[in-house]
């Protein structure tokens, strides 16, 4: 939404205003040559030689010519190709505005047409340009002139930068646009021209791109081919590789990563100790080895160190556990001895600059190995603008799991994923019995993942529903431990339910927008206010969370019966929001290698069922309570019969793996209700309590 990446936008302004004593428009148009031109990998000394803002810029902000792809900044000095010339001239305009506007294009179209007219002298000029402006020109006047002889390719990029959204680029504003192109193109009969307009999504996009350009040396060439290369590095040049000239890691490399590195886990211990073994098989024997992706790669064929790959826009998307092991391992430099070019580790290059293509790899490549499902939307565009406001408020957002503890942030003000979708159900959805039971498996299903993580919610209103429930969090664990002999566990249960209670009394009113939730002042949910609060929906019980929602005691009915008795208006719209697991929206997909399944309904199961059998049910069902018809969508997406799929899933009931479910009840082995679908359930039911089939 362009309204949040807007805002999102005016931080990264205000950042760049206070570090480098920028006014708002000067600092806005310097981020915009800087992102718009990141390709070019631009100094800020170059990015000053085609800044023309000012007293008689024609409309035009910046001027920049390219001659293969370096900036042209004098004439004087510069060295001309023979051939094979090819030329960018950018020309740009920046406005702080909130929308694209046509008078824009109005002021710099007669500038165009009179600058670009390369047989014109400035001295002939109608019009009145600064000498900022001329100078650019005659740059790119000058180059087009002397690469003339070589027929160079020729490419015009007008830019138009500013707040707004392009899905709301009006057709009067495109109009002019494209006479721009045909004003263009009646003076340079070959030229490709570009009319491109920046938003802040636009904006933002490339403010996330890390413009990293690294040389990666390799001892063997596999296989090449189709934009991919299959790589044996030694172990000296990919620990260079990953590391800055401090020797501290690359940490941007893992951008595209669905987590961070896990520490002493297995895998790692295995990994390190084949790393402390010289003597042992090579490492790439044994390990799967890293997937890269870039935008480019070139060969840059024998170097000083041996044959070298120059990679553009590297992220590291599969084998983080790999390279901080080995990172680990060859932390001190006193370690890269010569002999350890002899050991090599796998690396996979797959080039690609089409976001699709690029989103399919990382979640293939991360699908292969355990993951929780949930990680996946890791790299989701809403989830990368919510960890940027939250840091922005001082909040560290594990979308990627581990990657604050591992660079030391504070724990205290770490927000998962998890954790701020209970508080959204129990804030802004009002539905607190929800909140209390909601697992990460959610985020598996489409509905039910975008009825919280929308790009359509106010992107400020995640750091205050992050600040809303860690106060409320604090404030209950003194008066919690007073009421119940396991006080953790409650409050995990609790807190959403407390939260939405004392935002009731803070309002006077249950109806809470948010425009009315970001101005809530998170020092009025204090001690003796959750105190009240627990006292009153506890009941003072001494028992433990479970026993409180037993009796048909559902948490949204308890926050209802507080909100009637504190005269809260709108208590009624407590609990009337359910979390969408809709049948459509459960997309089971066939599995291509599945177990060998009997030839017929009428065969039987006379053998135990395979694990793999077993594993790809597990991964095709949806969180329960399931939709209807469950079944038979996994018996078409496995090619099975019902029976047998009856059968792996009563196994899996068996094994612990999913609970028994009757008629949208979901129960587990106690016989406790720990889920409902509230459109199929009988409404007599409530989560908590002991299932009854009577």
């Amino acid at each position: 939404m362009a309204k949040n990446d807007a805002i999102l936008l005016d931080g990264i302004v205000d950042e760049k205003m206070k570090a480098e004593f920028r006014d708002r428009g000067e600092a806005f148009e310097l981020l915009a040559f800087e992102q718009i031109l990141k390709s070019f990998d631009l100094t800020q000394e170059e990015v000053d030689a085609g800044w023309v803002d000012g007293r008689n810029d024609g409309g035009i902000d910046g001027f920049f010519t390219f001659l293969n792809g370096i900036l042209v900044r004098n004439i004087e000095s510069q060295i001309w190709p023979r051939k094979g010339a090819a030329i960018d001239i950018w020309i740009i305009s920046c406005k702080h505005k909130d929308s694209f506007k046509q008078e824009t294009f109005n002021t710099i179209i007669p500038t165009i047409e009179e600058l670009l007219d390369f047989g014109k002298d400035p001295s002939e000029f109608e019009g009145k340009y600064s000498n900022e402006l001329i100078a650019a020109r005659q740059i790119a006047a000058q180059v087009y002139q002397r690469t003339a002889s070589s027929l160079p390719s020729i490419h015009f990029h007008v830019g138009y930068a500013c707040r707004g959204d392009i899905s709301d680029l009006e057709e009067n504003v495109r109009a002019r646009g494209n006479q721009i192109e045909r004003l263009i193109n009646d003076y340079f009969s070959g030229a490709k021209v570009d009319v491109e307009y920046f938003g802040a999504s636009e904006l933002i996009e490339l403010h996330r791109k890390n413009r990293v350009i690294l040389e990666l040396t390799y001892s063997e060439l596999l296989t090449s081919g189709q934009d991919a290369y299959v790589l044996l590095v030694p172990m000296d040049a990919y620990a260079n590789f990953i590391r800055d000239e401090n020797n501290n890691l690359r940490r941007y490399l893992f951008d595209s990563n669905v987590r961070d590195f896990l520490g002493q886990s297995r895998v790692n211990q295995d990994i390190s100790n084949t790393l402390q073994n010289p003597e042992g098989p090579n490492f790439w024997w044994l390990n799967n080895g890293v997937t890269i992706l870039a935008t480019q790669a070139v060969q840059l064929g024998r170097t000083q160190r041996g044959s070298a790959l120059q990679l553009h826009d590297v992220q590291i998307v599969n084998g983080l556990q790999t390279t901080q092991s080995i990172h680990n391992h060859y932390g001190d430099s006193h370690r890269l001895m010569a002999e350890e070019s002899k050991r090599q580790v796998l690396v996979k290059v797959i080039v690609s600059d089409d976001v699709d293509v690029r989103d399919s790899i990382i979640q293939a490549t991360n699908n292969q190995n355990t993951v929780e499902l949930a990680a996946l939307n890791a790299t989701d565009k809403i989830q990368r603008d919510i960890e940027m406001i939250l840091e922005r408020h001082g909040w560290y957002y594990e979308r990627r799991k581990n990657y604050y503890k591992n660079i030391g942030k504070p724990a205290d003000r770490f927000i998962t994923p998890l954790y701020l979708a209970t508080a959204f159900t129990a804030i802004v959805h009002r539905a607190p019995h929800i909140s209390g039971w909601l697992k990460s498996r959610f985020m598996r299903n489409e509905s039910s993942y975008a009825a919280i993580f929308s790009d359509q919610v106010p992107i400020e209103l995640w750091p205050k529903i992050a600040e809303i429930m860690r106060a409320t969090e604090v404030a209950m664990q003194a008066p919690l431990s007073r009421i119940v002999a396991r006080p953790i566990r409650m409050q995990g249960v609790w807190r959403g339910a407390v939260a939405i209670c004392a935002l009731g009394k803070i309002h006077g009113s249950f109806d809470l927008p948010p425009a009315k939730l970001m101005v809530t002042d998170t020092s009025k949910i204090s001690k003796d206010l959750i105190a009240e609060i627990l006292q009153n929906i506890s009941g003072g019980s001494s028992a433990n969370a479970q026993t409180l929602t037993r009796d048909g005691r559902r948490l949204d009915d308890i926050c209802k019966r507080f909100g009637e008795e504190e005269g809260i208006e709108n208590w009624q719209s407590i609990g009337k929001w359910s979390i969408p697991y809709a049948s459509q929206s459960v997309r089971l997909k066939p599995k291509k290698a599945a177990a060998p399944l009997p030839s017929s309904p009428e065969s039987k199961i006379t053998a135990p069922m395979s694990k793999e059998f077993l594993d790809a049910i597990d991964a095709l069902l949806p969180q329960q309570p399931w939709p209807p018809g469950i079944q038979e969508m996994l018996v078409q997406a496995l090619s099975s019969d019902r029976k047998t799929v009856r059968a792996g899933i009563d196994k899996l009931i068996e094994d612990g793996r999913r609970y028994n479910q009757h008629h949208g009840v979901v129960v587990d082995k106690d016989g406790t209700i720990v889920a409902l679908d509230e459109l199929r359930a009988n409404r007599n039911f409530r989560i908590g309590e002991k299932y009854s089939a009577a």
